[in-house]
């Protein structure tokens, strides 16, 4: 076997290793809070020894941050590629992109939401009002972008807000319908 081979092997492992640890921390998590599992729950859990979790995390908040780091980037990601303007396409087709992503993970969001005590929510709304605030550069004064703070948090955190309600099936939306009737609240809006 030559070094290139064994390196990819090596990352295989690694890469299932990742897997298995968040696997187990996932299970862990329907049952306790986050900050009542141990590394040695979580190593038992995946079959691992404790010095193989902590070849990936120096600990379970590390875990924890970690997962919410890559939500909150791919989140970010998504808000890039479909929002540059503030134009009512653009985040339709944000909306779109958002809740296919809230779908598709929708038990680790919950979780994370629910186990966060409100840090995890706070971080991503933090980050998109930032990005939000940043897409329009014309703040002729100061009232402007105050203006633009209070529009992008109230519509950042009722995102966020419906999504969390839809997720958690307090509305009983079928996915085309939630878009269609987030894009109605749009249009009103920003007409």
């Amino acid at each position: 076997m030559t070094y290139g081979q064994m390196t990819m092997k090596e990352d295989l492992r690694f890469k299932k290793t990742e897997l298995a640890i968040r696997e187990s921390f996932f299970h862990l998590i329907e049952h306790k809070k986050s900050n009542e599992i141990t590394v040695a729950e979580i190593s038992r859990h995946a079959l691992l020894g404790r010095g193989t979790f902590y070849q990936h995390y120096r600990s379970i908040e590390d875990l924890v941050m970690a997962i919410e780091d890559e939500a909150i980037a791919h989140m970010a990601k998504i808000y890039d590629q479909n929002a540059q303007q503030k134009k009512i396409e653009n985040v339709s087709c944000l909306i779109v992109y958002m809740i296919d992503y809230f779908e598709k993970n929708k038990k680790q969001i919950l979780l994370l939401i629910r186990n966060s005590n409100g840090e995890f929510t706070a971080r991503a709304v933090d980050i998109f009002l930032k990005k939000y605030i940043s897409c329009d550069y014309s703040h002729s004064d100061e009232k402007e972008l105050k203006q633009d703070i209070i529009e992008g948090t109230f519509a950042i955190c009722g995102f966020i807000g419906v999504i969390n309600k839809w997720m958690s099936g307090e509305f009983d939306f079928e996915k085309k319908e939630l878009i269609e009737l987030l894009n109605n609240v749009l249009f009103k809006i920003y007409n």
